[in-house]
């Protein structure tokens, strides 16, 4: 369709142009965006590696600032060059008023040099005007003086009136030509002002013009000081981007090796993490097994402390951390934490538990569990019996051991030796006081190897078996005393047989 002399697209070929134009814009942007992609720049100093981005904006910013910068180089260059031309054509002009002023100058010298010379014929001629004039006068006079008595020289009187008038004329003539070169003197000079003021104004133009043009050289000079820096800059950078090119290579090399190193390390990492939860869990079963075991021993010795009859909890009470006390802050519950909690909680068991042990072994260590003979029997336990010399019923507070006469007597317990000596029907008597308030007495001895006062070891000789007091034969009678309360010995002496 065709409107006027101009075509009417119609709507579909319109949007047909539109998609033409999008798809070239698309294009426009896709060329551009491959242009200005986003690159990176990579240092290495002192074994440091630094990575700098130049992103798409930076690339079309310094884009933009070098056309702009040639663009204004050029303008630059442009307007000194037409300046330069500007200044060429001042100074020809300047150079053509030079030589007009100077012809002017010839001329009104030699226009002085004809008006010198003619005024010097005028003075010249005034001069003899003058003198002749005077001379006339004179003789004027004296003719009038003489008119009475001469009547008859009217002749020359009128042809000096004619010369007069003559010479009258002359003057005028010469006046006008004076008054003449007089004018013609004055355009002169007004001519020469004019040029002198032109002279002076192409001067200052001139003048201007200079310093716009050193104004402009001095510019033009920073530009190309400016352009010279940046020629510097670019063969520096184009020298970087190369070394860095050349340093890019060798850290992708580098790269490569440390990726081959990286995996022979992540290898190495794999079979020490798998090394590191086999080691673990062998940490756990160890811990497991020695928990098991401290536990069993701590029931162990509990069970000979009970057997006793002492009471463990006082002897060892439990440790702070073991009562049953429960607080803290909430923190989630996460399945990562569960190994880490395992062997934790194993590891604090394990501590509570050893702690535990120590304390009760140090306990039953302290405790009369031993016999005080070595090779014999027992022939009279704790408890009621027929007293042997009446035959009565009495209470025996301990246990008789029958060994052979003289045998060593051995301390069942460390303590501290508190009596030596006679004890009435106990006859030759030793008392030792151990931990825990208990006191052992081994009594009818037959001699001491102790003194009151000294500190005894388990299973150290005490004295030697005898048959001393109130006795039948050679035995040593064993007591075991807590705070003054009689306690039957056969329970130490039993507390440690059979204990699972």
């Amino acid at each position: 369709m065709y409107h006027g002399h101009f075509k009417v697209l119609s709507r579909q070929e319109r949007l047909i142009m539109v998609e033409l134009g999008n798809l070239a814009s698309k294009k426009l942007l896709q060329h551009l965006a491959y242009a200005f992609r986003r690159r990176e720049i990579i240092l290495r100093s002192d074994g440091k590696v630094r990575y700098f981005a130049i992103s798409p904006w930076m690339s079309i910013s310094g884009l933009s600032v070098a056309v702009l910068s040639l663009i204004w180089m050029a303008y630059s260059s442009f307007d000194y060059i037409n300046l330069s031309s500007q200044i060429a054509s001042k100074n020809q002009a300047i150079w053509s008023a030079q030589n007009s002023y100077r012809q002017l100058l010839d001329q009104v010298a030699e226009y002085s040099k004809s008006i010198d010379g003619i005024t010097k014929e005028l003075n010249e001629t005034q001069t003899q005007l003058l003198g002749h004039f005077y001379k006339e006068n004179n003789s004027v006079k004296v003719a009038n003086d003489d008119k009475a008595t001469q009547q008859t020289k009217g002749a020359p009187i009128r042809k000096w009136e004619q010369d007069k008038i003559i010479l009258g004329k002359q003057f005028e003539v010469i006046g006008q030509e004076l008054r003449r070169m007089t004018g013609k003197n004055n355009a002169l000079e007004s001519h020469i002002g004019n040029l002198r003021g032109n002279l002076e104004t192409i001067e200052a133009e001139k003048a201007e013009m200079v310093a716009e043009r050193a104004a402009m050289g001095d510019q033009l000079w920073n530009l190309n000081n400016r352009l010279e820096s940046a020629r510097i800059k670019e063969e520096e950078l184009s020298k970087n981007i190369r070394l860095q090119g050349v340093t890019l290579r060798n850290l992708m090399v580098e790269k490569g090796q440390l990726e081959g190193i990286n995996n022979d390390l992540r290898s190495q990492v794999a079979r020490l993490e798998a090394s590191l939860e086999e080691e673990q869990l062998q940490h756990k079963t160890q811990l497991k097994i020695i928990s098991k075991r401290a536990l069993k021993n701590i029931h162990r010795l509990e069970k000979v402390l009970n057997r006793t009859g002492l009471d463990a909890e006082k002897l060892a009470p439990l440790p702070k951390n073991m009562i049953m006390g429960i607080g803290g802050p909430f923190i989630p519950y996460h399945p990562d934490m569960r190994d880490m909690n395992e062997r934790e909680i194993l590891e604090s068991g394990l501590d509570v538990n050893l702690d535990r042990f120590e304390k009760l072994r140090d306990v039953v260590i302290k405790l009369p569990l031993a016999s005080p003979i070595k090779r014999g029997y027992v022939s009279s336990h704790y408890g009621r019996r027929k007293d042997p010399f009446n035959g009565r019923w009495a209470m025996h507070r301990g246990v008789d051991f029958v060994a052979k006469y003289k045998s060593n007597v051995y301390a069942t317990a460390p303590g501290k030796v508190i009596a030596v000596g006679r004890q009435g029907k106990y006859g030759r008597t030793i008392d030792i006081r151990h931990e825990f308030g208990l006191v052992t007495r081994y009594a009818h001895l037959h001699r001491y190897r102790v003194k009151v006062g000294q500190k005894v070891a388990l299973g150290q000789v005490i004295g030697l078996l005898g048959n001393s007091g109130r006795s039948t034969g050679p035995h040593v009678h064993y007591e075991i005393r807590r705070h003054k309360k009689f306690m039957n010995p056969r329970k130490f002496l039993r507390a440690t047989r059979n204990v699972q």
